[in-house]
């Protein structure tokens, strides 16, 4: 329970930091870290506090969002994480990398949520890329005294202390043994140990998980609950949303964002920012979490839980199944596996992810069909753009991966491409003088040619590029460019010949 002694401690840190001039503190959101700056002033003699900010003779303690601290958007000599559990770990593995000196705080159980998810993932990224990281636990209660039988009682009510099923009762159990079915959520709450299993593994797999998340879990009006059971132990669950429905005039309002229903994600993103009016009228579903317990990882039972959702979908008259998350590698290669295709990305990064987030559909009916590939067409027709603006930032292998069988309309073949990116193989055009016939080459083959993605439809600087494709500089890059080129106009060539050649002729009777 950090009940504020932590905040008091870290205020206490910054006020002591010694020779540090510059200490920013950072958390999920500015009244997260209030106490650190409110007890750091208190503790500074003649200190001069605004919402923000702490100054006191040369030295300054002042709040930054973590994502813009992870940017580079401001220096610090030490950085203090509060509420460390509520930011996603790729974000906090950004600050390390960038700042030497780091404290983190964070509550493992507790009524602002539990940190033990943030505990599993990030403390095994500081013990494979840090030296002599220290952990602090704060074990004494400071809000009511020790066994407190309130407290064991609210503990247990709200879930605080859930678990999910140990290594070795799931580890042994072939994935056909597992038992893929939606859960009456009445019944689930009055089996207090399957409950608690399942809620274990929501808060492994999610970097913040708090008690009304569980509420909305038994009470949510529009909620599925799938698991993967077996002999009452829980190897993997989903919870899925019901979403759309609206009437003509609330699709129209939902469009012109006059209207943001609360709980309707995907319909409100397609209709709000792709102008897809349409969108809000169809019945679909979100899958909201997924999680696999860590014994049973890699196994195939997550997409076929997903399977299972997206046929009780189907069978209920769903148009599409959708799902929104933090942009990720890995995630979007699991979603795209179990059929599902990005239709949006985000232009700004969110603050406690540090990540731009993807949003994917698989299609169930003709309606979502249709409704898929409007969604797909309008997402090509602005994320090359993006990628030299908003989006220029993202890594190069989410670029290839979104861009995968994604042609904007703009990028189909122009008469006389081939023989301007030739003379560019060749050395006969600089970059500069072919950079419409290199995006149109890029948007299309973007997969195949990394440095491609990041110079061309990223804009990336020569220096950047160089670096992330193991090149020395520019002439390198350019040599690796023209060497690309080439391989891609030939194996463009060898294609229009097999086609024009037609099928070889069988053996002679």
């Amino acid at each position: 329970a950090r009940a504020g002694i932590v905040d008091e401690q870290m205020g206490l840190a910054a006020q002591q930091a010694g020779r540090v001039h510059r200490v920013a503190v950072t958390g999920p959101h500015l009244q997260a870290v209030a106490a650190v700056l409110r007890h750091a002033a208190g503790l500074l003699p003649g200190a001069r506090a605004s919402r923000t900010r702490v100054a006191c003779g040369a030295g300054e303690i002042f709040f930054v969002a973590p994502d813009a601290l992870a940017a580079g958007e401001a220096d610090a000599d030490l950085v203090l994480v509060d509420e460390a559990a509520a930011i996603a770990t790729p974000l906090l593995q950004a600050l390390v990398t960038r700042f030497p000196r780091l404290a983190f705080a964070t509550t493992v159980h507790g009524y602002e949520g539990t940190g033990r998810g943030f505990a599993v993932r990030f403390f095994g990224y500081l013990d494979a890329h840090t030296r002599g990281w220290r952990r602090l636990t704060l074990e004494a209660p400071v809000r009511w005294a020790p066994g407190d039988p309130l407290e064991r009682f609210v503990f247990r009510a709200l879930l605080l202390d859930a678990e999910p099923a140990p290594d070795g009762e799931v580890a042994a159990r072939p994935v056909t043994d597992w038992q893929l079915r939606p859960l009456d959520r009445d019944a689930l709450a009055a089996d207090e140990a399957l409950l608690g299993q399942l809620f274990g593994l929501l808060v492994l797999a999610h970097y913040r998980t708090r008690p009304a998340d569980l509420r909305h879990l038994l009470d949510g009006p529009n909620i599925e609950v799938f698991a993967a059971e077996t002999g009452g132990r829980v190897g993997a669950t989903a919870l899925a949303a019901r979403e759309g429905g609206f009437g003509a005039a609330a699709a129209r309002a939902i469009a012109a964002g006059q209207r943001r229903p609360h709980g309707h994600l995907v319909p409100e993103s397609l209709a709000a920012h792709l102008g897809l009016v349409r969108a809000p009228r169809l019945a679909g579903w979100r899958i909201l979490r997924i999680a696999v317990h860590p014994a049973l990882r890699r196994r195939g039972l997550g997409s076929a839980l997903v399977e299972r959702v997206v046929a009780e979908a189907a069978a209920a008259g769903a148009d599409y199944v959708g799902v929104a998350f933090a942009l990720d590698p890995g995630l979007l290669e699991f979603w795209r596996g179990c059929g599902f295709v990005p239709v949006r990305v985000s232009v700004r990064r969110g603050a406690a992810s540090g990540a731009h987030s993807a949003l994917m559909l698989r299609p169930l009916t003709a309606a979502g069909e249709a409704l898929a590939a409007a969604a797909r067409q309008r997402f090509a027709a602005q994320f090359y753009h993006q990628l030299a603006g908003p989006l220029c930032d993202l890594p190069a292998e989410e670029v290839l991966a979104l861009g995968a069988g994604l042609v904007p309309r703009e990028a189909r073949a122009q008469a006389g491409e081939r023989r301007e990116l030739a003379a560019f193989a060749a050395g006969a055009r600089i970059h500069e003088a072919c950079l419409g016939e290199l995006w149109r080459l890029a948007s299309r083959s973007a997969p195949t040619a990394r440095a491609l993605a990041m110079r061309v439809l990223q804009c990336r600087d020569w220096d950047e590029v160089a670096a992330a494709c193991g090149c020395r500089g520019r002439a390198q890059v350019l040599a690796l460019l023209r060497r690309g080129v080439t391989v891609l106009l030939e194996a463009e060539g060898r294609e229009v010949r097999g086609s024009r050649a037609g099928p070889m002729p069988g053996p002679r009777p």
